[in-house]
């Protein structure tokens, strides 16, 4: 495993900028993998972690880990909260990490590094071991299972599709997208 320094390096690297998120994300992941035992990250490729907000963290937690939305083994669910699950498909476990409620945090201009290095991660962090069911189309490798949407004509992946009105559908074309065409 890389050290904290080695990691907190190369998220900033990825990420842009050194903030709360990054020292909080690097630490969180490198706790989660500790409580798991997997000391190479970079090279396991049976971890999935389930990240929970779209900030900072998240980036961190993914350079920690290796994981990536590509590669099927990073999983972002929109809960707004710094904190992320993962799970050790070779071994069955998994555990959860969130930064707590009650966490202390830096002062303006204050050093981030140093502020959060000084105060042990059970201040900082709660820790659960849980379960997650997780669906075999969820699963890293090739798609499962495609069809062609009967509305739009695009490719659906790994059982994203609904059916409506007797029709095969994507999800924009079941319930509206994000975008809308000009």
């Amino acid at each position: 495993m890389r050290t904290f320094e080695e990691d907190l390096e190369a998220a900033v690297a990825y990420h842009g900028h050194l903030c709360s998120g990054m020292v909080l994300g690097v630490r969180l992941a490198r706790l989660a993998l500790r409580r798991l035992g997997i000391d190479d990250p970079l090279h396991y490729r049976d971890l999935i972690v389930y990240v929970e907000m779209d900030r900072c963290v998240a980036d961190a937690v993914r350079v920690v880990t290796g994981c990536s939305l590509g590669r099927r083994r990073l999983k972002w669910i929109d809960y707004g909260k710094p904190a992320a699950s993962f799970v050790d498909l070779l071994t069955g476990k998994a555990v959860r990490v969130a930064v707590a409620g009650d966490a202390p945090f830096p002062g303006e201009g204050e050093d981030v590094v140093a502020f959060w290095q000084a105060i042990p991660d059970e201040t900082i962090f709660r820790c659960q071991d849980i379960s997650i069911d997780i669906h075999p189309d969820d699963l890293p490798g090739r798609p499962r299972h495609m069809v062609n949407c009967q509305g739009c004509g695009e490719q659906v992946l790994d059982g994203r599709e609904e059916a409506a009105g007797g029709r095969i559908l994507c999800r924009s074309c079941a319930h509206g997208s994000y975008y809308r065409s000009l």
